[in-house]
């Protein structure tokens, strides 16, 4: 008898199993699971999508839809959230998972080092500077223009703090030698052919480019002192182009030259230059702002590298602003006092 009584309780028990099983197996698709949702649809962005390295993504605005193997679409889905947190520049993707399924969005995180409080707009001018109201032109091509900075690179910087006026003519992934286009040479052309170009310029700025460094065939040797007439000179290479903007400059203005190259970035091609630069200086007298061998000016500590280089050529706000800007105010100022 108390057999008996046992074996009945095993299959109630058993049964009511059974039933359980059974509710939790038709539960609707609005509980979608790994076998009712396909796949995850952004249906809108979050509100923001644009960071600075170090702050927290906020999903706010962010709808997410599920369509299920049924064809239907669930709309507004409680996604869960994946991420770095704080966001880092390197870890820019943001992944929404529900119901067993994903979906990313990539962010754009922006350097620390480009932050607000490094902007043109928030940097204090000097008091009484010695290059306030003089004229500088900035030849060059996206270190000059600010590429990796909001547009803003040392011409803007020395602008601002100096009250000086700067004339930046940069086009990014351009170089020294005439390939047509937006080459050095060719802007430089038109800007004189202007007939409302500056008639004054207290110094002429040119970039010793980055991008002539994938064309080192093309890099051409320095002439001998006795050659300067503009017509002379090669422009189909950089170092040839390099005199004729110098030659072309003195012809023109009359004023002092300085040609400036990057930091230490480690290539092999950009030093072959830096030695050419030494004999367009000894040929030409220009001065050189040699940011490249400044051992000095590259002795920064990782974190200051981190806030002040956006990749390894390009600054940022930061570098332009408190590393870079001070160098070259130095330069300007030397000239001023001659």
């Amino acid at each position: 008898m108390e057999k008996r009584r046992k074996s009945s309780i095993l299959i109630a028990l058993a049964l009511a199993a059974a039933m359980l099983a059974g509710a939790a197996c038709s539960a609707p698709a609005s509980d979608a699971d790994d076998k009712t949702v396909q796949s995850l649809v952004i249906a809108q962005q979050p509100d923001r999508t644009r960071y600075i390295e170090g702050e927290s993504f906020d999903p706010d605005g962010t709808v997410i839809d599920a369509n299920l193997k049924d064809g239907s679409v669930q709309e507004n889905v409680p996604y869960q959230v994946e991420c770095s947190a704080p966001l880092t520049a390197k870890d820019y993707r943001v992944v929404f998972s529900y119901g067993g399924k994903s979906v990313a969005l990539n962010l754009e995180i922006d350097r620390l080092g480009n932050s607000d409080e490094y902007a043109v707009a928030n940097t204090p001018a000097l008091e009484s500077s010695p290059l306030e109201g003089k004229t500088y032109f900035f030849l060059g091509s996206s270190v000059t223009l600010g590429a990796r900075s909001g547009g803003e690179s040392m011409a803007d910087y020395i602008a601002k703090r100096n009250g000086a006026v700067c004339i930046k003519e940069a086009v990014e992934g351009t170089t020294l030698m005439d390939n047509g286009g937006d080459s050095y040479v060719q802007r430089l052309n038109r800007y004189i052919a202007n007939p409302d170009r500056t008639q004054h310029l207290d110094a002429f700025i040119c970039q010793l480019s980055t991008n002539d460094i994938k064309h080192p065939d093309n890099f051409g040797t320095v002439t001998p002192g006795e050659q300067t007439d503009p017509a002379s000179f090669d422009t189909s290479t950089s170092f040839g182009a390099l005199e004729y903007i110098i030659a072309t400059v003195r012809q023109t203005w009359g004023c002092p030259i300085v040609v400036y190259t990057n930091p230490d970035f480690g290539n092999e091609n950009y030093e072959t230059m830096l030695t050419l630069l030494d004999q367009v200086q000894a040929k030409w007298g220009v001065s050189v702002i040699d940011l490249y061998r400044d051992a000095d000016f590259n002795a920064i500590t990782p974190e200051q590298e981190s806030l002040y280089m956006y990749d390894t050529t390009h600054p940022t706000k930061a570098g332009y602003r408190d590393w870079w800007t001070p160098r070259f105010e130095e330069m300007l100022l030397s000239l001023a006092e001659t």
